[in-house]
């Protein structure tokens, strides 16, 4: 399992993943629960570089939770999401188009930027 999370600049939050096998989607969203919970405002810069697509049952986990969650994403969160391939990016516009997000999201190639984004967001 390749899944590590830095909360160390909070509110900005950095998750990078190459490989999300066994319960490591279900740790992830219960770690975004606790996160909600606070009730504050954060920035998710979620780098997918290197992995691979989520299967339909973890794509399903995620609509899910974004369903569930729905009213605290829209107060609380922002999200960019780094990734390097073509169907990352296609999958990330397809879940776009059935679960429109209530919460500003925005898909990037360079962390940087995605970082820089995130920022502006958390600042307005």
């Amino acid at each position: 399992m390749d899944f590590q999370i830095d909360e160390t600049q909070w509110p900005l939050v950095t998750a990078r993943w190459t490989n999300l096998e066994g319960g490591t989607l279900t740790t992830f969203l219960a770690r975004m629960d606790v996160w909600l919970a606070r009730k504050q405002r954060f920035g998710l810069l979620l780098d997918t570089r290197g992995a691979g697509a989520l299967p339909p049952e973890q794509r399903k986990l995620v609509l899910d939770h974004m369903r569930a969650n729905a009213a605290l994403t829209e107060e609380y969160f922002a999200q960019a999401v780094v990734v390097d391939n073509l169907v990352q990016r296609t999958l990330y516009h397809a879940v776009r188009l059935l679960f429109p997000s209530p919460f500003p999201t925005r898909l990037f190639s360079d962390p940087d930027a995605a970082r820089r984004w995130l920022s502006e967001q958390l600042n307005r």
